[in-house]
């Protein structure tokens, strides 16, 4: 069972959302601008690094189900502070690359890292320590997190000018590994551990599931890994489509960073006004602008790409903390790391695959690609309107939703 915080409400939540904008910025969306210096070290093609990029997230797939028991038995705390030094590793390792085998050895922590730190054990430290007021909480780390790929992508790009690749890696890695110290401090304040006795923890087996629980799981595991492959999909390539839209390579950078701080709006939005309504119907909601935004982006004129933008990143800012309150609306935080892990799998998979899918689509035209792309966010949208035929459990007492 978890223990109770000391005081949860001293719980400084900005530094969980500071450690979201580094472990995706360090470890995912840095290499939308790190994959040209390490393919022309190595001299290979940049689509050769991102798929190295892919293997790294796959690691996340795999090991999602294993974290999420850890994160139940140890704390969620725990495994973002191992996490995050684990990351720094493999970023710091990136300058030593000297051919594309180690490219891809230095994925294994990157990846590993970026499975114990990312959203998923964000969240789970946000219902461990205050489960009553975990929507405020992870719209707040969110929040932060929102900002991430902007951050990243308006820092790297200076630091790589002025500096170089093996100084920008250095950089990120030492933020990571400050970071780590960070949220280490963080579980000796808020005492937020579980036993480590696995016979105490509570079960979590599909057989003990109500019928609402089971397609509660089903639901948000088949929308996110849809939803996230769209995202994964587009998101290192904004710059490339607009910069061929536009044949300006700062201005492509500037549409593209617009993703970030409107991810930022959404989930304002969702701080100032979710509670007024059930976190499935704002998340349906940010579930239609998705493909609205995608259909937008085809159209010319700089008006069409930033209104585009504007709806991509506020939809996807929506989407993140609907996915992470929902399912906390099916299942308590005893179980809600392994929830989480369920959910994570097939999500992982497909951001993982999204990079490579992605580029191979816009290979074929860009056409193509958006066409793929709607369709797949359209099927995501459908998979998560099931939700709406589960009944949650009680928020209040916690019981579960009768079958």
């Amino acid at each position: 069972m978890i223990a109770p915080p000391k005081a949860a409400h001293n719980v400084p939540f900005h530094s969980l959302g500071i450690s979201q904008i580094l472990s995706y910025g360090c470890l995912f969306y840095a290499f939308a601008q790190l994959k040209i210096p390490l393919a022309a070290k190595i001299g290979v093609n940049p689509s050769e690094i991102l798929a190295a990029v892919t293997a790294a997230l796959l690691i996340q797939a795999f090991l999602a189900p294993l974290i999420g028991g850890w994160i139940d038995r140890f704390g969620a705390l725990v495994v973002m502070t191992r996490g995050l030094l684990i990351g720094a590793c493999g970023v710091a390792l990136l300058p030593t690359v000297h051919a594309l085998w180690w490219v891809w050895l230095c994925m294994v922590p990157i990846g590993l890292g970026f499975a114990m730190s990312s959203y998923e054990t964000a969240f789970s430290a946000a219902v461990q320590i205050d489960e009553a007021k975990s929507r405020k909480h992870i719209s707040f780390i969110t929040f932060y997190g929102g900002v991430a790929s902007s951050v990243i992508w308006l820092s790297i790009a200076p630091l790589l000018a002025w500096f170089g690749l093996e100084a920008t890696c250095m950089i990120c890695g030492i933020s990571l590994v400050l970071m780590g110290v960070r949220t280490l401090y963080l579980d000796q304040k808020t005492s937020v551990k579980s036993s480590k006795d696995s016979a105490s923890i509570a079960p979590f087996r599909w057989a003990l599931m109500t019928r609402n629980e089971r397609r509660a799981l089903i639901a948000l595991a088949s929308a996110s890994a849809l939803e996230y492959l769209t995202f994964a999909s587009t998101t290192l390539l904004w710059i490339t489509w607009f910069t061929a839209q536009f044949n300006d390579v700062a201005l492509a950078v500037m549409l593209a960073a617009l993703y970030g701080p409107f991810q930022t709006v959404g989930r304002l939005l969702e701080m100032a006004l979710g509670h007024r309504f059930d976190a499935r119907i704002t998340g349906m909601l940010a579930f239609i602008g998705v493909p609205t935004a995608l259909i937008l982006a085809q159209q010319d004129g700089l008006t069409f790409a930033v209104v585009a933008m504007i709806i991509f990143g506020m939809g996807h800012g929506i989407l993140t903390v609907s996915f992470g309150y929902v399912t906390n609306m099916y299942f308590n935080a005893d179980v809600y790391g392994r929830a989480k892990g369920w959910i994570t799998t097939p999500r992982a998979v497909g951001t993982a695959v999204g990079p490579s899918l992605g580029g191979i689509l816009f290979l074929m035209g860009p056409d193509i690609f958006f066409a793929n792309m709607i369709g797949i966010s359209i099927l995501s949208a459908a998979c998560f309107a099931v939700l709406f035929s589960a009944k949650p459990r009680d928020m209040h007492t916690g019981t579960p939703s009768a079958s």
